[in-house]
């Protein structure tokens, strides 16, 4: 070892490393697609059909930075990093943007469920 004792069991293999590849991003990618899908079929509150929605969004983001990382091996610098905090950013305006309609749907109707019937005045 470094400290001048005896040797890990895992010295000579590199350490354990964990590499995963496109199909691994794609399949989650797909997983994450599938859960937010699910969720905007099945919700029925506001704040659930904003997470499904919010799934939605991030889901080719990670088959996005996932591609990206897998050929990224040159000194060109990952350009999927740079589009996953943009798109991170976009859905997260998105969400707010969904919350504050409902809140103001709320306030003019004083219902939670007026707002999530489509009521109106």
């Amino acid at each position: 070892g470094p400290r001048g004792g005896t040797a890990a069991p895992d010295a000579g293999r590199g350490g354990d490393q964990v590499n995963a590849g496109p199909g691994q991003f794609a399949v989650l990618s797909t997983i994450v697609f599938g859960i937010g899908l699910f969720g905007v079929l099945s919700r029925r509150t506001t704040a659930g059909l904003l997470m499904a929605l919010f799934l939605l969004t991030l889901a080719p983001v990670i088959a996005l930075v996932g591609f990206a990382h897998f050929g990224a091996t040159g000194p060109i610098p990952p350009v999927g990093d740079a589009f996953a905090l943009i798109a991170v950013l976009a859905a997260v305006a998105e969400t707010v943007l969904g919350a504050s309609l409902a809140l103001l749907g709320w306030r003019r109707l004083r219902s939670v469920a007026a707002v999530l019937d489509g009521e109106a005045d």
